[in-house]
């Protein structure tokens, strides 16, 4: 419950109060703080339990700017070009370069530097929100995604373990897809998003991953006709070809699919155990987790992190705001609310992951995660990825060859990603 003396704002009243003051703002004992889904069930919970506790902490207060998801990132760009951003903001991989760019966040580097702040987060943490050499945000919530598998299934079909590279999940895939005297497929070995949207291009990322490449040099050049991103789509195009994954679905529904019993494997997050649960309770206890069936990293990284505003009246407060955020006592409270993945040393207690045994992998995997959006190239992922996608449906649904979609796609990428 949100405390009678601290204000929640809108953006508009936000504008129309600095209009008239920046006095408060300027107050050693207040703190502004923009927030996604503040009165949310969820992790809207844990922010309101963020907020009390630094308040407790220091004795300062937090003046809430609570905006809607899809209106986040627009209203946070109005408010800094205004020169009235909050103090403490929510950033990710994908706004942190442009927000830098803009001048809106304040490096953290002197802070971070301070003894023992680095520590509190697992290794390579910090550099989700990172530009360079330079630190920006503290990671939050993080996600990849792992192999989540009907055991059931697979037991039925003969398999005891999980597959553990491409190969295995290829056969294992053909394996689990079963038809009906017609040909109907009435089960999918596999989930493989290939429709027009953006998990299609993280598909592609996985498998190229999975074949020893990415899809960008360290530079941030484009890799799309390289011998592993031409591996990753012929074998996407072989599973597809085969049948085994169904084919032109969205995301969501292929998520219902698996859910339902309809499809024996994916590559997903941990969110999706409380959707099985809620909609096959009856067979819930068939679903197990893994690790991604390949050697590299898995894809993923920060969805949410907590910047601090360049022009922040009061740098040091905003601070021991996000200096609570990371202490032990909120990271370790986090899996009580949100289904994502803390960054914080030690933070799945044991009684946490023994009541959800099926975050391990994902808990395992978060501290290696390769970004999705290529290094480089933050501020052009919503140019990027529709041009990825775009080629890997042309080879899925067309049957066009993966070398000639991947070319087209890799001259599209320069001449409008490209240095």
């Amino acid at each position: 419950m949100i405390d009678a003396s601290r204000k929640v704002l809108s953006v508009a009243g936000l504008l129309v109060a600095t209009s008239l003051s920046t006095t408060s703002l300027a107050l050693a004992d207040k703190i502004s703080f923009m927030v996604i889904g503040y009165n949310e069930p969820g992790l809207g919970e844990w922010w309101q339990k963020l907020v009390a506790q630094y308040e407790k902490n220091t004795g300062n207060t937090v003046e809430i700017v609570n905006t809607p998801a899809a209106e986040y990132y627009s209203q946070l760009t109005l408010l800094a070009a205004t020169k009235s951003a909050p103090d403490v903001i929510i950033v990710n991989a994908n706004n942190v370069r442009e927000l830098t760019a803009t001048g809106t966040l304040l490096k953290l580097n002197d802070f971070v530097g301070r003894p023992g702040a680095k520590e509190k987060l697992v290794e390579g943490a910090w550099d989700n929100l990172a530009v360079g050499a330079d630190y920006y945000g503290l990671p939050v919530t993080g996600r990849t995604l792992e192999l989540i598998y009907n055991s059931c299934h697979l037991k039925e079909a003969g398999f005891d373990n999980p597959p553990t590279n491409p190969d295995e999940f290829m056969s294992m895939a053909k394996a689990l897809t079963v038809r009906d005297g017609s040909g109907n497929v009435t089960r999918y070995g596999a989930n493989m998003v290939n429709a027009n949207e953006d998990p299609t291009y993280e598909m592609l990322l996985m498998w190229t991953i999975a074949f020893g490449g990415s899809l960008t040099d360290d530079q941030g050049k484009f890799l799309m006709t390289s011998e592993p991103v031409v591996k990753a789509l012929t074998y996407m195009k072989a599973l597809y070809d085969e049948g085994a994954v169904p084919r032109g679905l969205t995301e969501t529904e292929q998520r219902s699919l698996f859910a339902t019993g309809a499809t024996a494997m994916t590559i997903d997050g941990q969110w999706q155990f409380p959707f099985i649960e809620k909609n096959n309770a009856a067979n819930y206890d068939c679903y197990k987790s893994a690790r991604h069936p390949w050697s590299g990293p898995a894809t993923g990284g920060t969805n949410q992190g907590l910047g601090i505003n360049a022009s922040a009246a009061n740098p040091e407060a905003a601070w021991a705001f996000l200096e609570t955020a990371m202490s032990p006592e909120m990271q370790q409270t986090f899996s009580d609310y949100s289904p994502y993945i803390p960054y914080g040393v030690g933070a799945l207690t044991k009684a946490q992951l023994d009541a959800r045994p099926y975050l391990t992998p994902w808990a395992e995997s978060l501290p290696t995660a390769s970004p999705i959006v290529p290094r480089g190239h933050e501020d052009e992922f919503n140019t990027i990825w529709p041009i990825v996608a775009e080629a890997v449906v042309a080879s899925l649904h067309d049957g066009e060859a993966p070398e000639k979609v991947l070319a087209d796609a890799q001259a599209k990428l320069e001449e409008c990603c490209g240095e």
